[in-house]
């Protein structure tokens, strides 16, 4: 009885696998399945751009470039554009934020080409919210080709004293048949602008005859400091009808002052002399400079004219250790022989402890 059971129990375990064929039979299998999977119910954004470069061919200086790269979300989930950074100041970006599944949406650069000649290369890096492509970048190309040229370099440069006036010229030259200049304006009131044909004996060698010259010219009551903003021109030609020449320079002081304001401090006037010094340099070029007088409307403090050489003379405060305590505030006056600045005041303050 046994020996017959245990013979008919023997093509059973045969049809059974062993526990090592299972298990590899599960492990060949789950990479498929997964992929599988994958492949059929697959989720996220997937971000795809046809087009990553772009190139405008030949395009007028100072003109606003513009172009749209589209972005397409190929995934099962909104594409989120977290930032657009271009790689230089004159690129400027709008984009889509959000692009829906199985939609497209855009990102369009605008480029200033008032700087640039010639080829120019500007890019953007686009960071998005796919795992696979979190960022990428856009490329625009172009040849930047002044229509009108600026000659013989490409900006007015000015250089006075106060109270002086100077001026600065450009010749403008342009190949296109509509060239002809009717109006001239600088952004800042005390500058002045003219414009008019070049005289034929002044024409450059070797350059379309159609010249013309811009000047640009400064007022005596231009403000000291530095000279910048543009003149805007309108040429007349349709592929350049504006240009804008950048302005460059500096107003000087005739007489320049340092420092502009004394601050004591807080201070025993006992032991050592508390002094401090005013310099006065004459910027034109003149022998007979002179500081006429010097003194201080603050009691207890006195002001000493001393010369160092033709063009600098210092003014020595010196403060009186008998001073009255407490807080003073006032100014120190020196007067020159300078046609513009004959009266200077410095403020000057401090507490006597």
């Amino acid at each position: 009885m046994n020996q017959s059971l245990s013979t008919r129990a023997l093509p059973i375990r045969r049809m059974l696998p062993s526990a090592a064929a299972l298990l590899a039979a599960a492990t060949l299998a789950l990479p498929a399945l997964a992929q599988a999977k994958a492949g059929a119910g697959a989720t996220g954004p997937k971000v795809q751009v046809p087009e990553e470069k772009k190139d405008l061919g030949t395009v007028a200086k100072g003109d606003l470039l513009k172009h749209g790269f589209v972005v397409k979300n190929v995934g099962t989930a909104d594409l989120h554009i977290t930032d657009v950074k271009p790689a230089c100041g004159c690129t400027v970006s709008e984009y889509d934020k959000v692009i829906k599944p199985g939609a497209e949406g855009k990102i369009t650069l605008t480029i200033d080409t008032k700087a640039f000649q010639g080829p120019i290369a500007k890019s953007a890096l686009v960071l998005t919210d796919d795992p696979t492509t979190p960022q990428f970048t856009v490329f625009v190309t172009a040849v930047v080709k002044p229509f009108v040229d600026v000659l013989p370099y490409g900006f007015f440069r000015l250089q006075a004293l106060t109270g002086e006036s100077v001026s600065s010229e450009l010749i403008l030259v342009s190949d296109e048949p509509d060239f002809k200049p009717t109006k001239a304006e600088a952004s800042q009131s005390f500058l002045k602008v003219s414009l008019a044909p070049v005289p034929e004996k002044e024409h450059l060698a070797d350059k379309n005859p159609n010249q013309w010259k811009v000047v640009l010219s400064n007022d005596p009551s231009a403000p000291e400091g530095l000279l910048g903003g543009m003149v805007k021109v309108t040429t007349g030609a349709k592929r350049q009808p504006e240009l804008d020449i950048a302005i460059s320079g500096y107003i000087k002081p005739t007489l320049s002052v340092t420092p502009l304001s004394i601050n004591f401090g807080n201070f025993d006037p006992k032991g050592e002399p508390v002094k401090r010094n005013v310099m006065l340099i004459n910027n034109v070029q003149r022998d007979d400079f002179a500081v006429t007088k010097a003194e201080t409307n603050v009691p207890g403090i006195s002001a000493e004219i001393v010369p160092e050489d033709k063009s600098r003379v210092r003014v020595v405060l010196t403060v009186d250790q008998k001073i009255k305590k407490g807080v003073f505030d006032g100014e120190a006056i020196i007067r020159t022989n300078d046609a513009v600045k004959k009266e200077i005041k410095v403020p000057i303050r401090g507490v006597i402890l």
